[in-house]
């Protein structure tokens, strides 16, 4: 009982620890929890996405989300480019920039307590889109000497649970025990 409750224990930290940082990444609730800027005239959130038609200058879709300095996150998104490029930065540095659709995963690391996450779109001749953004981090919470030091405590108890084992059956056999 103390194993599975140990086991469901750290399932549920690690868990929270993975738990994707932005709000309505799935655009569910149409643009709810993000800032949209530049040339705005041609987006739209539409059926769980968004689409942006951006042409002459870029349209930006923003959030700021709580980060940990010096923590990795993993980006990863959907993009459905016809036309340029969708371009996702943190904190106004470019990480990438996507000129077909498919699915984007792209790892930085955080400089500071919120970041500005952002996609940067712009094209003359149809619509770009954006969808399933989850920013997660992937750096343990955990320092790793202590990760260490638990795992080799924990191998050092399975060894000695094999030796007493071993011990015990010999003793049972009527085996004279080994050193």
């Amino acid at each position: 009982m103390k194993r599975l409750l140990c086991t469901l224990a750290l399932l549920a930290a690690s868990t929270a620890a993975n738990a994707n940082i932005v709000s309505n990444g799935d655009f569910s609730d149409g643009g709810t929890g993000w800032i949209l800027s530049g040339n705005t005239d041609a987006s739209m959130f539409f059926n769980g996405r968004w689409d942006d038609g951006a042409s002459d200058t870029d349209a930006w879709l923003s959030q700021v989300i709580g980060t940990v300095a010096g923590a990795t996150y993993a980006i990863r998104f959907d993009t459905w480019v016809s036309w340029g490029a969708m371009t996702v930065a943190l904190d106004g540095a470019p990480l990438y920039s996507a000129t077909d659709d498919g699915h984007v995963e792209v790892f930085v690391v955080a400089t500071g307590d919120q970041s500005t996450l952002s996609f940067i779109t712009h094209n003359d001749a149809g619509y770009n889109g954006l969808d399933n953004v989850v920013v997660e981090r992937v750096t343990a919470d955990v320092a790793e000497p202590a990760a260490l030091a638990l795992m080799g405590i924990g191998l050092g108890g399975l060894a000695g649970m094999g030796v007493l084992g071993r011990r015990r059956l010999e003793r049972v056999k009527g085996i004279e025990p080994s050193s």
